[in-house]
């Protein structure tokens, strides 16, 4: 039986973030990063660790800097695969089914992608996504001198970076890799240290990030471009996806298929869904 943990990034929803984790923590090991920003408190127990380092703000590199973070701190612990979701996810299958789930599919790497750009031919297939690695984004530090108008200006005059060095690979930041996988990231980003570079000041980096490192290695004919989560993008506002309220109770069942997981969900819009979807798994 493969030995599996969770890596989970958190920032709001106490009572959720720790429902989730009673549900994991029978059958997995689990890391937690909480944004240092954060109103949540809570300290490491059993066999649960829990961090508070990083200030993580939306779309900017620190998503990937938290990321790295927790792939750093359980790689320590050598697990057979590493499964990446949000504190606002919610499990659409038990345990059991989970465990079973990634004993089949050991050699497997479980993440959604989509190719924009071929860095040998220069052809572009994805013009918008391409540009938001192309060009500088003014994230960080900047965020407390300019308005957010100013930044969206500046961003775009398209001020060109470095060269775009990499075949680059876009999808959802959430994702299910084995000890290969992780193994490999974290050897890659100590050789090569211009990558990290190229996805600085990006928009959304963490969407591009670990998909062109796998997709371009050897590990490629081992991604399933398939994260096993059920989102909707139907009603989307913004960069985010639906959040789910209890009258999409039987879209989700019927959908369930292979997901593993679904997002996203928030106790202070609808709890309902939220205990129905537990009931289920409990029953």
């Amino acid at each position: 039986m493969g030995k599996i943990c969770f890596l989970i990034l958190a920032h709001k929803n106490q009572n959720q973030l720790m429902r989730l984790i009673n549900h994991l923590k029978n059958d997995f090991d689990i890391y937690i990063h909480i944004d240092k920003n954060s109103n949540i408190n809570f300290k490491s127990f059993d066999n649960v660790r829990i961090y508070k380092k990083i200030n993580v703000h939306y779309a900017e590199f620190s998503q990937i800097t938290a990321t790295l973070f927790l792939i750093k701190e359980a790689y320590k612990n050598n697990y057979d695969r590493y499964c990446f979701i949000s504190g606002q996810d919610l499990p659409l299958k038990n345990n059991n089914y989970i465990q079973n789930f990634f004993d089949s599919n050991l050699d497997k790497e479980y993440m959604c992608y989509l190719q924009i750009n071929s860095f040998k031919d220069n052809k572009v297939f994805s013009f918008p996504h391409y540009n938001r690695v192309k060009y500088y984004n003014f994230e960080g530090a900047s965020r407390k001198f300019l308005h957010a108008s100013i930044r969206d200006f500046i961003s775009n005059l398209n001020i060109t970076k470095k060269k775009v060095k990499y075949d680059i690979y876009y999808g959802s930041q959430w994702w299910n890799l084995t000890n290969n996988a992780v193994e490999y990231i974290l050897s890659y980003l100590n050789k090569d240290k211009y990558f990290i570079n190229q996805f600085k000041n990006v928009w959304g980096s963490d969407e591009f990030f670990f998909q062109s490192i796998l997709l371009n290695s050897e590990l490629k004919n081992s991604c399933i471009n398939n994260n096993l989560r059920y989102i909707d993008w139907s009603e989307q506002k913004g960069s985010s996806p639906k959040t789910f309220k209890i009258t999409d109770y039987d879209m989700i069942k019927n959908s369930i298929n292979n997901n593993l997981f679904a997002r996203k969900f928030d106790e202070n819009f609808d709890n309902d869904i939220i205990d129905k979807l537990y009931k289920d798994l409990e029953s």
